[in-house]
């Protein structure tokens, strides 16, 4: 009982806070998912998103206001920041509300996929050529670093992964990550040299936005970072493997690989299964509702693509060797 009231409570005073913060009685109020507010009142729609501190609200502010001087619209536009939050250790952020197409964004076809990698590109120009000064606000990021560490934590997680995962499977992935982990660990100069610019860090079709006007956006930069362009780009393939149905030409003949150190060293990185780490990370630290709700996705990536990936591993060795 005293959970319920604590929570209507917290309620009623973010809707307190936003219209204080928007200067109009609100009129709509609707949860999009954790953190994302919809809020509507007479005269506008604002999107409202909770950071987890005001650093990372003001850096990303930052961020969107600078591509929109260099001329890059295709993002979000946030409103100006005059009010502090009167919550402990939580910054929220408002920002103009883009009316999306009911059909959505996916990686579903090629030109989607041409558009979302183009926009990307130009994403990436724009902040190659920031002021230093503005780059310097972003925090460094290190690929190898981030692998490594997902590594170990999967090596860890090995006992509560292998009840549900067989361990055939854990096994294949394990060697997999070892592999190219050792592969790309002597090469730790090509992988952190400049030129760097601010990456977005998680290039997910959800986080591109086609208006209902037809433009994409490229939206929600909580994890950019600065380091050199080519590491989106490996996580941009990553994402559309799936429907580029696992094919190394495919994602050569679409200019996704042009932007590497080198094309060795691009390659040795596509051999290592990011996703299929992450997840199951992901998945054992989650409850048993959310593993129950997760598991079909999971099962699918894991074991239902098994055979794909492992023909991809051998295509891109196969390369390695030529």
């Amino acid at each position: 009982m005293g959970g319920r009231r604590q929570e209507g409570d917290e309620t009623k005073r973010l809707l307190l806070y936003a219209e204080n913060r928007l200067q109009e009685p609100i009129v709509d109020w609707r949860r999009l998912r954790d953190r994302v507010w919809l809020i509507g009142t007479k005269t506008k729609k604002v999107i409202m998103k909770q950071y987890g501190s005001d650093t990372r609200l003001k850096r990303q502010m930052l961020l969107t206001s600078e591509l929109r001087k260099s001329g890059f619209t295709q993002t979000c536009r946030f409103l100006e920041d005059d009010n502090d939050s009167p919550f402990q250790g939580k910054a929220f952020g408002f920002m103009a509300y883009i009316e999306e197409d009911p059909a959505g964004f996916t990686f579903g076809t090629e030109a989607d996929i041409h558009a979302a990698f183009r926009l990307l590109k130009q994403y990436h120009e724009k902040t190659a050529h920031f002021p230093q000064a503005v780059k310097m606000e972003f925090p460094r990021f290190f690929q190898l670093r981030k692998w490594q560490a997902r590594y170990r934590t999967f090596l860890e997680n090995k006992e509560q992964i292998v009840r549900y995962l067989p361990e055939t499977y854990f096994a294949a992935y394990e060697r997999w990550a070892a592999e190219a982990l050792n592969r790309l660990e002597k090469k730790q100069h090509l992988l952190h040299r400049p030129p760097y610019c601010i990456t977005h860090g998680d290039v997910a079709h959800h986080n591109f936005l086609r208006a209902k006007n037809g433009e994409l956006y490229l939206i929600d930069f909580d994890l950019a970072r600065l380091a050199p362009a080519w590491t989106d780009d490996l996580q941009f393939c990553n994402r559309v493997l799936p429907a580029a149905s696992w094919s190394l030409a495919a994602l050569e003949k679409w200019g996704m690989l042009d932007g590497a150190p080198d094309r060795e060293t691009f390659l040795e990185a596509l051999l290592y299964p990011t996703d299929v780490l992450r997840e199951w990370n992901r998945f054992v630290g989650s409850g048993k509702k959310e593993k129950e709700q997760y598991w079909p996705h999971l099962s699918l990536l894991s074991i239902g693509q098994f055979g794909e990936r492992a023909r991809f591993q051998k295509e891109v060795k196969r390369r390695l060797q030529a």
